[in-house]
């Protein structure tokens, strides 16, 4: 009969209990105080005393099993939180050697340990997966294993840097832990961190009869080597060399040096290889200690925070309840709209996918069904579970069962009069409780809300190129919205799994409002000579992920040309007439990479070359100018930022937090400068005001500092107070 440990503990929900029957422990982990289990000072509190009953041999315990009950999570990794009380390194690395003394005493238990996982085992739960003898993973799709923490700044600090290339070889762990991607039990099976794979059932089951087997000896475990790597090959000076070399190569190449993390974790993992398992311990927390309060990880730490928060707050001042979403259907069956439909399915939605011709439905089917078969492919779903997914989305040319869809987006080119007259379809073939969402990117949602006969169910859902790829949604409210359809538009696009913000419309919304001024300057800079490859340069060495001469190559330049023009007209008392680069780009065939004319050469297949000389003759030969890099940076970077205070002072973001996220996620903002709101608290506001009032000074009233700047400058006032994301 089982023997339930510290009972009193117990009915007092710990985040951790112990069960013992027959010589097993079940370790259960639950935390009541959070969505998911994370390595947090209680767990690893409470975790230390069950482990001091182990040691003293408490309940004849002959093997244990390490198992969560929170569903769709194990150990989701470390409480973040609490990387806001870090004063300093030593702060940080006295966190890291805690969780680093607690896994040892795992790995060192005299009884075999195993995890059972079913569930996220990210960052801090796969490194104490690691310190268990064994590991069994469920085929949940919820079961992901990985090491992310680059994307936050810092390096694994439990242990990971020293026991991943000791299990799995250099070149896969260091693939895992520079990537941070997270991998699913079958690829974790393939790639050796799990020794194996079962239903969910089942897990406890087998992971019970494994343990047991264990500690009779009658399964081996599959150790991790002392030092070295287990691939023989790897451990040869020159193939070692090489395997650092070219990841220094490519962390380089996607990074620009710009964040210390990955070339850190690449340093701690060289030198401490060959080392015992100890001394590769210490060299991980005094990295983790150094990088955990580095302004890059303070940064992206914020990101992290404010993500999350944006993904948890639909924007409403009273809470509505959200409609389930279980159709959608799309009208406008165009790059955009294929790119809707296949997130949509992927998410489990049905979607219905509407264009006027068959032959432009059949081609939409087309693009969102190849989509979703590559994604399939890179999971290795079986046969059947990609022809279920693909065949969710089902093509029309009539608007025959969007009476049963929960909301409509419409994906139609950006004219007024088109919308309007599709808007006015949609609802007399919709059911009177749809929500009925635009994709528009540059018409005010209240012109389109005019042609709605139920105007407070019209909304923004702005969607980023490409579709699958970009995390944000843009949902705009007009002031006639339905809170209801506010918060079922919020549901669906955290269902979808994007990242959503919700802004008050205005002209260009928030993210292309921002991104109109930086685009416009990075034009007249080409006019003034700027060469298009050093103003690219310096602003991908500024950490932006492309240059914005090679965005407007993206984008399209008759896009782009029209986004201009409306937000010129907008704000003509500052922004002025649009540069004449673009229009000179257009009246020439040039709309970038969709035709293969742009301000960059593209091959047959569309491929990016250098850049096409013969553009400086088309915008007026203008003599060639030599900028410091810095300049470039200074005048493109503080537009964009200063542009941002001005929608939170006009009240188009409703907080500082949505300006970030908006502007990491929708536009590539370096996160490591954690947006442009987080970018003058590190500055300070009175560096950026000053600086913005040389601009001025200098090239005129497009860079007079937004009122709002002033005020926090005068003020010594920050947009994130200490402790706020």
């Amino acid at each position: 009969m089982a023997t339930i440990l510290d009972e009193e503990q117990a009915q007092a929900a710990p985040p951790v209990r112990m069960e013992i029957s027959d010589g097993l422990a079940v370790i259960r982990l639950n935390d009541p105080a959070r969505p998911v289990n994370v390595i947090s000072e209680g767990l690893l509190r409470e975790m230390g005393d069950l482990l001091d009953r182990l040691e003293n041999g408490e309940g004849g315990v002959r093997a244990a099993v390490i198992i969560s009950e929170k569903k769709g999570t194990w150990i989701a990794g470390a409480d973040i939180e609490e990387f806001k009380n870090f004063q300093g390194p030593a702060d940080a690395e006295a966190a890291s050697r805690a969780g680093q003394e607690l896994l040892n005493r795992i790995e060192r238990l005299r009884i075999p340990v195993v995890a059972a996982i079913d569930g996220a085992a990210l960052g801090g739960g796969l490194e104490t997966a690691l310190a268990c003898t064994y590991r069994i993973a469920t085929d949940s799709p919820k079961t992901k294993l990985g090491l992310p923490e680059v994307q936050l700044g810092i390096i694994p600090g439990a242990g990971g840097t020293a026991r991943l290339p000791r299990l799995i070889g250099l070149r896969g762990a260091l693939d895992l832990m520079l990537t941070g991607k997270q991998l699913d039990a079958r690829r974790a099976l393939k790639a050796g961190i799990v020794d194996e794979v079962v239903p969910a059932p089942i897990l406890l089951e087998v992971a019970g009869r494994q343990a047991m087997a264990l500690a009779a000896r009658k399964l081996q475990p599959r150790a991790a080597r002392p030092s070295g790597s287990p691939d023989r090959v790897e451990n040869l000076l020159p193939m070692k060399r090489l395997i650092f070399s070219k990841a220094r190569q490519g962390v380089m190449s996607k990074t620009h040096g710009l964040y210390p993390a990955p070339l850190r974790l690449l340093k701690v993992v060289e030198r401490g290889i060959d080392k015992s398992v100890d001394e590769a311990l210490d060299l991980e927390a005094k990295a983790f200690g150094e990088l955990a309060v580095t302004p890059e990880a303070r940064s992206l730490v914020h990101v992290f925070f404010t993500s999350t928060a944006a993904k948890n707050d639909p924007g409403l001042e009273t809470p509505a309840k959200a409609n389930p979403i279980d159709q959608v259907a799309i009208v406008g069956a165009g790059f955009m709209g294929a790119g809707i439909a296949a997130t949509s399915a992927e998410a489990g939605i049905r979607v219905r996918l509407k264009d006027v011709k068959p032959e432009a439905a059949a081609k939409g089917l087309r693009t969102a069904r190849e989509s979703l078969a590559k994604r399939a492919k890179r999971k290795k779903m079986k046969r059947f579970q990609v022809t279920a997914l693909t065949d969710r989305v089902q093509p029309t040319t009539e608007y025959t069962g969007f009476h049963a869809s929960d909301i409509v987006v419409e994906a139609v080119f950006e004219d007024l009069d088109l919308k309007h007259r599709v808007i006015k379809e949609i609802e007399d073939a919709a059911g009177e409780g749809v929500v009925l969402g635009s994709n528009t990117s540059t018409i005010p949602i209240t012109k389109l809300a005019e042609a709605s006969a139920r105007p407070d169910h019209v909304i923004g859902l702005h969607f980023f190129s490409p579709v699958e790829k970009m995390p944000l949604v843009e949902i705009i409210t007009h002031a006639g919205t339905a809170d209801w359809v506010t918060a079922t538009a919020h549901g669906y696009a955290k269902k979808i799994g994007k990242t959503p913000i919700v802004v008050h419309d205005a002209p260009g919304f928030y993210v292309n409002r921002i991104l109109s001024p930086y685009m416009a300057e990075a034009a007249l800079l080409l006019q003034e000579g700027v060469r298009m490859e050093d103003i690219d340069r310096a602003m991908t060495d500024w950490g932006f992920p492309v240059g914005p001469i090679t965005l407007y190559d993206e984008v399209g330049l008759d896009v782009a040309q029209k986004a201009g023009k409306i937000m010129a007209a907008a704000f003509s008392d500052r922004m002025g007439n649009p540069p004449t680069v673009v229009d000179r780009m257009v009246e020439d065939g040039r709309l970038g990479r969709k035709n293969g004319k742009g301000f960059y050469t593209f091959d047959g297949d569309g491929k990016k070359g250098g850049p096409d000389e013969a553009v400086y003759a088309l915008i007026g030969n203008p003599s060639k100018k030599e900028m410091p890099k810095a300049e470039i940076q200074e005048r493109l970077g503080l537009v964009m930022v200063n542009e941002a205070v001005r929608t939170l002072e006009e009240g188009v973001l409703r907080s500082a937090r949505d300006g970030d996220v908006g502007a990491v996620f929708g536009i590539g903002f370096p996160p490591f400068r954690g947006g442009p709101f987080w970018f003058v608290d590190t500055e300070g506001a009175q560096s950026v005001l000053e600086r913005l009032r040389a601009l001025e000074a200098r090239y005129g009233k497009r860079f007079a500092p937004a009122a709002r700047l002033e005020e926090m400058a005068r003020d010594k006032r920050r947009f994130f107070e200490d402790g706020d994301a």
